[in-house]
């Protein structure tokens, strides 16, 4: 069976166009912040709301388009604190994945509040468990991590607790951060939580008497 050039042209067109409107909506977040509404991300996009809820179904379907991109944006920004030359220094990993994290919400917040704020469903209403974006940076974190444990010969059991909880810590300490008034520096930040995580990773390489 041949597919017709003519619905491989507009599956490519489609595709193109809802590129196009998360790109807008994407901007749109940055003007008007994170409660962004229909309205004004299809007056961004200089459409209406029905073609957008043709192309994503609803809000939702639209939330996790973004989500879907900007998942792709924060893992390359993660991805180098997530590089170890030594798998025994879990510790500065802590503080290269906060100090990356925190940059990254820094320099651009409203999207990072949209994408944590938005409820997590797909566009039937049934929660998405891939589409919410701490879950999965802490399991890039916790795959770097087995990673690490394996190399250094050891079970790797304790990575996804490790990988998950350290994510949960970063970004509880990133709202706080992003809250306060007036905000310290990001150095500072990251300085706490590599104080708290090194002694502690150092510890779980440290061979212990049974």
């Amino acid at each position: 069976m041949t597919t017709d050039g003519r619905d491989t042209r507009w599956a490519q067109h489609r595709a193109d166009r809802r590129r196009e409107l998360v790109s807008e909506a994407l901007r749109a977040i940055r003007v008007h912040g994170p409660g962004v509404g229909m309205d004004e991300i299809a007056a961004r996009a200089g459409t209406s709301k029905t073609v957008i809820y043709r192309h994503f179904g609803d809000r939702a379907g639209l939330y996790a388009a973004v989500v879907e991109s900007v998942h792709d944006y924060i893992h390359e920004g993660l991805r180098v604190a997530l590089e170890l030359s030594d798998p025994a220094d879990l510790g500065r990993m802590a503080g290269d994945l906060a100090d990356a994290y925190l940059g990254l919400v820094e320099k651009d917040p409203h999207i990072y509040r949209f994408v944590m704020a938005a409820p997590v469903v797909g566009p039937t209403g049934v929660p998405d468990p891939a589409g919410h974006l701490p879950a999965v940076v802490g399991r890039h974190v916790s795959e770097a991590i087995a990673g690490h444990l394996e190399r250094a010969g050891l079970d790797p059991a304790s990575a996804p607790i490790w990988g998950h909880g350290l994510v949960g810590f970063v970004r509880a300490a990133a709202d706080q951060w992003m809250a306060a008034d007036p905000r310290p520096p990001r150095a500072d930040v990251v300085a706490h939580i590599t104080a708290l995580f090194t002694p502690g990773f150092a510890g779980a390489f440290t061979p212990h008497d049974t």
